[in-house]
């Protein structure tokens, strides 16, 4: 699997996002739906790229804005199965999607909050700028995503995920 990138993409986001979008567990979120028809990666990159230019907008660090939104649902498994632990998924997914991120991408103190906290009212309330606005482009991402509008970067095929046979 790979993702193929349109020349509108900024290369300035493509710079703080590329190991992640490269690496091949973060690349499985395309075997799940997320929000009626969009794939947990595509909604994934959304948040992500809405993040990174709020964050612009608002002069906060764009690069923990980019790799949280990317990171927020890191949990490569079947929303609709029974957690671990026996929680709502509301409350279990940005724990596990945490973990994951630390494991994998070794995230700062201010992408860990980010994650976190992205359920907020259901979870923690956000501690940085860079939360809040993962936690809005959540929300704004699945809205518009589950009406079955492409939104950020999937909006005009700016980034497609392409299924390579083996």
């Amino acid at each position: 699997m790979d993702i193929k990138v349109s020349e509108e993409v900024p290369k300035e986001y493509l710079t703080e996002v590329q190991n992640i979008l490269s690496n091949k567990e973060f690349l499985s979120l395309d075997n799940y739906s997320h929000h009626h028809k969009t794939s947990r990666l595509m909604h994934s990159i959304n948040v992500s790229y809405l993040s990174w230019l709020m964050a612009r907008k608002f002069h906060c660090d764009e690069k923990a804005a980019a790799r949280a939104g990317l990171l927020h649902d890191f949990c490569p498994y079947d929303f609709a199965e029974k957690t671990p632990t026996g929680e709502l998924q509301a409350f279990y997914h940005p724990k596990a999607a945490a973990k994951n991120s630390f494991r994998t991408f070794q995230i700062n103190d201010r992408e860990h909050t980010a994650i976190l906290t992205h359920m907020f009212p259901l979870g923690p309330v956000p501690r940085n700028r860079e939360a809040w606005i993962i936690s809005l482009a959540d929300k704004i991402c699945a809205v518009t995503e589950f009406c079955c509008v492409a939104i950020a970067l999937a909006r005009n095929n700016r980034m497609v995920v392409v299924k390579t046979t083996a």
